[in-house]
């Protein structure tokens, strides 16, 4: 649709964001503000050195048989350079100064692409483009959760200050993210020339490691709406990184997806008005396809102007790193001395404190009976099924739970953890959380799911399926089986597969399936620990 007669084109579209965005920013974007060269562009200049008085210099190598796409041209161009970089005379002083680099096994072409990039500065004079670079300057500093990108140039950490920056699929797979004030240059950097990926097999490389990363990115468009820039849709990069996202998704969450993707195609067309259109894009031979919103533009401003009215409320590195701190006292049930609890009223001595972790009425509780973390609920429910949250026991049973279960109305799965702790420190949990065991499966269910289940029971699995057309039904039939301690290893199975495919499901699910869930995972808890 045209928005001319939109004075904000984009406050509706921006505004029904639930999350602040990822921006996923390519290759236009240091064209626009650095005036850095495209991929044909860039292999022109490294074949012209090859062939420095031949206008067709490139041409030389992409019409050889073997050249079937630009990562391709790069290897053949790569192989040729190297050898003159390393016997020419023009060659001499950089030789001397990255010799180690060299014996260590980096390529010369790559030490100088590196070198160019990282000798780019923002080159325009062009006044609207600068209030455009300013104004992502201020996006940046609250209203985007985080920044993916391709490229290999330092626009983006000297826009994104203070950002944390992950170079390459290593560091992003096993480093510490944190998945907010972080950038990910998911193809290398020019500060480490060994990262960049820009050859046949530096790509066949990526590719080999493309489902680990497609695994990484996809916790990041689950939870945060993506917004593309700097791209064009036929981009491979894109296409490749979309493709193996699809492989990882039901049609059901590429539905979700849709509402999450924003790609931003910029035209040189002058004086048109922006345009805000729905666009698919097909894989796997047309059999799947992911759905996005589009918007074609020649004006940045107006979209990064409502880009800012989105913000934290707080400092996005600020919270980082409290995210940061918060973790390693979790994962290692070690208070450290950075981490303090203290009164809102209570200022003096603030300045001391390295995190202020959260503020809260704490009223007459000794400090003695003061935890140092309540896990979310919904994590709960994902330790019962996977056993995979490495909770503090003693911490959880004798402090958490109980403050858990009366604030959420005594439905959380809890015979885990009250086997565990009897098995562990043979003695019984505080009596307010027995108090909430149960004895049989209907004491887990309402009366009018009690009367179903007695009066139209299913008596086996195989009815259980034939009566339930989705997952979704299944899940809501259930509590009504006869004899559900004996299809314990099928619901095993079917939950862990549900929800490893619907990994956001306890906290953006529909109500009435996140309630059904629930009661299905807390009939899994009791039927496993519970029973005795």
């Amino acid at each position: 649709m045209s928005l001319k007669k939109q004075k904000h084109p984009y406050r509706q579209l921006i505004s029904t964001l639930k999350h602040l965005p990822f921006l996923f920013i390519g290759s236009g974007i240091s064209r626009r503000y650095m005036n850095l060269p495209n991929w044909e562009e860039l292999l022109r200049h490294f074949a012209s050195k090859v062939h420095p008085d031949n206008p067709l210099a490139l041409e030389i190598f992409t019409n050889k048989s073997n050249a079937k796409g630009w990562p391709e041209v790069s290897s053949l161009i790569e192989a040729e350079f190297n050898q003159l970089w390393l016997t020419s005379p023009e060659y001499s002083t950089q030789r001397k100064i990255y010799q180690d680099s060299v014996r260590a096994g980096v390529s010369p072409f790559k030490l100088e692409l590196s070198a160019l990039f990282s000798a780019a500065e923002k080159s325009t004079d062009v006044p609207h483009l600068l209030d455009e670079l300013s104004c992502l300057t201020i996006v940046a500093k609250r209203s985007v959760a985080g920044v993916i990108t391709t490229n290999y140039d330092l626009l983006l950490e000297e826009v994104f200050k203070g950002y944390t920056t992950f170079i390459g699929q290593e560091q992003l797979l096993f480093g510490e993210t944190q998945g907010i004030s972080e950038i990910y240059k998911i193809h290398g950097c020019c500060t480490q020339p060994e990262s960049i990926i820009i050859n046949a097999k530096d790509y066949q490389q990526f590719e080999r490691q493309n489902a680990y990363l497609a695994a990484k990115l996809l916790t990041v468009f689950v939870e945060h709406p993506i917004i593309f820039i700097g791209y064009s849709l036929s981009d491979p990069n894109i296409q490749s990184i979309l493709e193996a996202i699809i492989c990882c998704l039901s049609d059901k969450n590429l539905r979700i997806l849709k509402q999450r993707m924003i790609f931003v195609e910029y035209t040189d067309a002058v004086g048109e008005a922006p345009e805000i259109t729905e666009h698919s894009v097909n894989f796997e031979g047309g059999t799947r396809s992911i759905t996005m919103t589009k918007i074609t533009l020649n004006d940045f401003l107006p979209l990064y102007s409502e880009l800012v009215a989105q913000k934290y409320h707080y400092n996005p590195k600020l919270l980082r790193q409290l995210k940061r701190d918060i973790y390693k006292l979790v994962a290692t049930n070690e208070p450290v001395e950075r981490f303090q609890i203290t009164d809102i009223e209570d200022d003096e001595g603030l300045e001391n404190v390295g995190v202020l972790a959260g503020v809260g009425v704490h009223g007459d509780t000794p400090s003695s009976e003061r935890g140092h973390h309540i896990p979310d609920p919904s994590d709960l429910f994902c330790d019962v099924v996977f056993n995979n949250k490495k909770f503090d026991l003693r911490s959880l049973v004798e402090g958490a739970l109980v403050k858990l279960q009366s604030s959420h109305s005594h439905s959380l799965p809890i015979h885990k953890y009250v086997s565990a702790y009897r098995k562990e420190f043979h003695s019984e949990p505080p009596a307010k959380l027995l108090a909430d065991c149960k004895y049989s499966v209907d004491e887990l269910l309402s009366k009018s799911l009690q009367k179903q289940r007695s009066e139209n029971p299913i008596s086996s699995m195989a009815d259980l399926t034939q009566q339930a057309p989705t997952k979704e039904k299944w899940i809501e039939l259930f509590p009504r089986v006869q004899n559900p301690s004996e299809h314990l290893a099928e619901l095993e199975t079917f939950l862990n597969e549900y929800i490893t495919s619907n990994p956001e499901v306890f906290r953006d699910g529909k109500p009435g399936d996140k309630t059904n869930l629930k009661r299905l995972v807390r009939i899994y808890d009791w039927l496993k620990y519970g029973q005795k």
